[in-house]
């Protein structure tokens, strides 16, 4: 008995000091529909319940928007995966709020709305939301989690991914997901790695859902902090949202 106690807890240990894996998921939701603007938030939920997923962001979430059923879409998606969540919003939008969302399966907190510039400047829409929170894994180690979703233009996204930069950084592990709306070996997407590794493969495409021909969607992985990289995954078959859920297996040192 003693001596099965003993490895367990040396097995504890083991697992704490060799590292942390977590299968982190991107996904925009659009609101929670599919390309044809069929609601299928409870779908959504069902698939990142049982993909599995620890950590999800979310883009293009709504609270309480005509156009989605008046639903608190992070509460619900909360309420059908089990998982603790966080919502910020962009701005007020269609009677509700437009926003981000993380669900996660460990606790959340010191949860932050930063703003990202939006140019050329726009006195009614001047910023962004970037959703950042803090994430306690097991063993009492905390985790800075990101979600973001840049802009359409480039003067925006040059401007937006110095101000993520700015917004992660810290000593402690960070991730960043989001919807960069911006292929691999852009500017704005090199500004990102010159401090994170993305994970996803870059000839795996993530938008539109159907008939993918671009890859904007990241998960992406504090240089300092990433041992490896045990997976990556787009599930072309997940027609849920007008882009495809990418998901990537990750290992912290």
């Amino acid at each position: 008995m003693i001596r099965s106690l003993l490895l367990l807890l040396f097995a504890g240990f083991f697992s704490a000091a060799s590292g942390q894996t977590l299968k982190v998921m991107s996904y925009n939701i659009h609101h929670g529909a599919d390309k044809n603007e069929v609601l299928t938030l409870d779908e959504m939920g069902k698939y990142i319940r049982d993909s599995g997923a620890d950590i999800v962001g979310l883009q293009e979430v709504d609270s309480m928007c005509t156009r989605s059923g008046k639903v608190d879409q992070m509460k619900r998606l909360a309420e059908i995966t089990g998982m603790h969540y966080a919502y910020v919003r962009h701005f007020a939008y269609g009677g509700g709020a437009y926003g981000l969302g993380i669900l996660s399966k460990y606790p959340i907190s010191n949860v932050k709305n930063n703003r990202i510039t939006i140019l050329p400047p726009n006195p009614e829409k001047p910023s962004l939301a970037h959703l950042t929170a803090e994430i306690m894994l097991p063993g009492k180690r905390p985790l800075l989690f990101s979600t973001v979703h840049l802009s359409l233009n480039t003067e925006s996204r040059l401007v937006q991914a110095d101000e993520v930069l700015a917004q992660t950084a810290g000593e402690i592990p960070a991730i960043i997901t989001g919807d960069m709306n911006a292929n691999p070996g852009t500017a704005e997407i090199l500004k990102l790695e010159s401090r994170f590794t993305e994970t996803g493969k870059n000839a795996v495409f993530t938008s539109p859902a159907g008939k993918a021909v671009k890859k904007i969607d990241y998960v992406m992985v504090s240089k300092p902090h990433l041992k490896s990289v045990a997976k990556s995954e787009v599930h072309d078959e997940v027609l849920l949202s007008g882009h495809l859920p990418i998901i990537s297996t990750v290992r912290l040192k």
